[in-house]
């Protein structure tokens, strides 16, 4: 007879009963690992009730399957009580804890509640700084304000390193979190840039003068850091400093450093600077005692402080049939989530916040689905996606859809796209991005579909980029841009940004039935096998651009270095292939031309056809470089409405929907799928409705004349 608290799992390993169809176990902050789980709350004698982890489920499951009574015919699933699960370690999860596709595995949250799964550790205890020799060292508009509190008293023994290069991956170092807001390091200046004021040594060299007076009281702070656009408006990076000089206002880089070098007018900042800490919501971790100083931002008394410890929280390596529904996963160093291979790992309605890396990263598998999900406060990038075969064109089917993905790349401030592609047969859609310094879709790979997102307000601090990115690569085929509405996207460097950017012979891509308004460039493109079909251009300047036109033999010769790799690739790709005969005959005819050292044939020409330009310079197809302006030696241009009213129902308030008189429709243009563009309303969205706002950095939308 089984007696206590124990019942629950008898009943489970079938020693009391018949096995139920399904299994439901239950997850509480009042819960412990040693119990069943079979119960939603302790029982009287507490003696047994839930779990107390995500870990402790994942083991409950796998004593069920040792034991014979769960099999892969029941559906599992596991619901987590409202409260906060701090996890200093990742939760890994392998083959052996697959579901079924009849029967998946089930991670939820229970209705009406914040389930939280934290990398974070609260603390609990903070004093006003009084240290003399400290508050000398702060403005005096801090003193008496800023807090301090002893990371080894509170459990934390380590505080990770402050990340140099273009990311901050694997992990960064520690952050703090205040009332659920990731606070930012001490910093000058507190918004946006300075300049670098010259390069001593050349471009190459690894010192720069600065103007101000700040940096000179740098040189007692323990670890002084900067970041920045040191040489490029797109390469940005941070970099360790090895000495400042304030007798010639010089700053000497720790190598490695800045990649590229240093030009005069780069744009930069400092931070990781004590010194520098007099604003509500900055702080600094002293590394060598231990001690973390705070001006808290004006908040309730109980608001909760807490410092990330955790790094990645969960990885799943080759599961399959699994989902995440509705938690929040907060305040870790590295990724949230790493899924590595396996099959059909869905993660719904789901917010990923404060995160030191990355939200998800999926590596290989097929059919892993990211949907509904808030990303929001992200380190380096949103999700990262790879699968698929591009050599054989097998598609992994791997689907990012309706999540709402903004305030990304808070350290890696080029490149940390909000969706990274690689490989083949992935579908982006739906979802809304926005609030980034650099790209928001970074994609390469064959047959990918980026289709129906609302993308606005990035590019916010970088140039020479835009809203969708490749380059590089003469063979990304089948890929397809397809119904997006990309807006406002400004200047705010010299180098232009746009809504889709074609870099360096990207090729291959189809964009077609896009709304793209108030970009300061729309697309820039290369001259091989892309089209421009059936799009809608309002206030670009221009609407479109070229750099390379490939009209002769020699202009396919790429010049030594990185580009050398184009016509690798090219020769790599089995262009030969039935399939790839049937599918890209235009790519087996431009490598035959590179090949052969001749003219490319007539059929690689790019295409730009049915378009609607409205607003903007009168030369709205423009190239930048002294080559032929006669369009059709490298492009084909047809049927495009420009400089004629295109009848639009009501621009002025945002409604860019031909009126049926529209004299577009008479060179055979399609009606946009206007209301399928963005977020859509589903059971599955973490948070609805959902409210944004553009983010107007800069209005320079001025035309540069080719």
């Amino acid at each position: 007879m089984c007696r206590g608290g124990v019942a629950g799992l008898c009943f489970l390993l079938g020693v009391c009963g018949a096995l139920a169809a399904n299994v439901t176990l239950h997850v509480s902050p009042q819960g412990k690992d040693t119990w069943s789980g079979t119960l939603a709350a302790p029982n009287a004698a507490k003696t047994d009730g839930p779990l107390a982890s995500l870990g402790g489920a994942r083991d409950a499951l796998r004593r069920l399957r040792d034991a014979g009574t769960l099999t892969p015919k029941q559906a599992v699933t596991v619901r987590f009580q409202i409260g906060r699960y701090e996890q200093r370690t990742p939760v890994v999860f392998t083959k052996e804890d697959s579901g079924s596709p009849e029967a998946p595995v089930v991670f939820e949250a229970a209705p009406n509640g914040q389930v939280r799964i934290t990398g974070g550790v609260a603390l609990w205890k903070m004093n006003t700084l009084t240290d003399t020799n400290l508050l000398r060292r702060l403005p005096e508009a801090a003193r008496g304000k800023v807090q301090v509190i002893s990371l080894p008293a509170q459990g934390v023994y380590e505080y990770g390193v402050e990340p140099v290069g273009s990311s901050a991956g694997p992990v960064s170092g520690i952050q703090l979190i205040y009332g659920d807001e990731v606070m930012r390091l001490a910093r000058w200046p507190n918004e946006g840039f300075v300049t670098i004021a010259d390069t001593p040594d050349g471009k190459q060299g690894n010192t720069f003068t600065y103007a101000e007076e700040n940096p000179s009281r740098w040189i007692d702070e323990i670890d002084p850091r900067g970041q920045g656009y040191w040489a490029h408006d797109w390469a940005a990076c941070a970099i360790a400093f090895e000495r400042i000089d304030p007798a010639t206002k010089t700053i000497t880089q720790k190598v490695p450093g800045s990649h590229y070098g240093f030009r005069k007018g780069g744009h930069w900042f400092g931070y990781n600077l004590l010194c520098e800490l007099d604003k509500p919501g900055e702080y600094y971790v002293d590394r060598l005692d231990g001690k973390l100083y705070f001006w808290p931002p004006g908040k309730s008394a109980n608001t909760r402080a807490e410092v990330s410890v955790g790094t990645r929280l969960i990885q799943l390596d080759d599961v399959a049939h699994m989902q995440f529904r509705g938690l929040t996963f907060e305040n870790c160093r590295g990724e949230a989530i790493l899924i590595s291979q396996g099959e059909s790992v869905n993660v719904i309605g789901c917010t990923m916040r404060n995160i030191g890396h990355r939200a998800v990263t999926i590596r290989g598998g097929k059919t892993h689905r990211i949907a509904g999900c808030e990303m929001t406060r992200l380190g380096d990038g949103g999700i990262q996606v790879s699968g698929g075969n591009e050599r054989s064109l097998e598609r992994c089917g791997h689907v990012v859809d309706n999540n709402h993905i903004h305030d990304y790349a808070r350290f890696s401030m080029t490149y940390g796209a909000a969706v990274q592609l690689y490989g083949c047969g992935i579908r982006v859609s739906h979802n809304l991005i926005h609030n980034g310094p650099h790209v928001a879709v970074l994609f390469s790979g064959r047959e990918q579909v980026m289709e129906y997102n609302e993308i606005h307000s990035i590019c916010l601090s970088s140039g020479e980029m835009g809203a969708f990115y490749a380059g590089r690569d003469w063979t990304l085929v089948g890929n397809v841009i397809h119904g997006n509405y990309i807006h406002d996207i400004y200047n705010p460097r010299p180098q232009r940004n746009r809504a889709i950017m074609l870099d360096d012979g990207a090729a291959g891509i189809t964009m077609t039935q896009n709304l793209i308004v108030r970009v300061a460039e729309g697309i820039s493109l290369s001259a091989v096998g892309n089209v421009i079909d059936n799009n809608v251009f309002v206030d670009c300047h221009p609407a479109i651009s070229g750099w390379q036109t490939y009209e002769t033999p020699e202009s396919v010769t790429p010049p030594k270095g990185v580009h050398a790799q184009m016509p690798e690739r090219l020769f790599a790709t089995p262009v030969e292939d039935p399939l790839w005969k049937e599918r890209y005959p235009w790519l087996l005819a431009f490598r035959n031309a590179v090949r052969d050292k001749k003219l490319r044939p007539p059929e690689t020409r790019t295409r730009v056809e049915r378009n609607v330009i409205w607003g903007g310079p009168s030369v709205w197809l423009a190239h930048y470089k002294k080559y032929p302006r006669t369009v059709h030696s490298w492009l084909v241009g047809e049927n495009n409405l420009a400089g004629a009213d295109p009848l639009f129902i009501d621009a002025a308030k945002g409604d860019y929907r031909l009126q049926s008189a529209s004299p577009a429709f008479k060179l055979g243009f399609r009606p946009l799928p206007i209301e399928k563009m963005g977020l859509y309303a589903s059971p599955e969205r973490a948070v609805w409705p959902v409210r944004h706002e553009v983010t107007q950095v800069c209005t320079n939308l001025t035309y540069v004349k080719p």
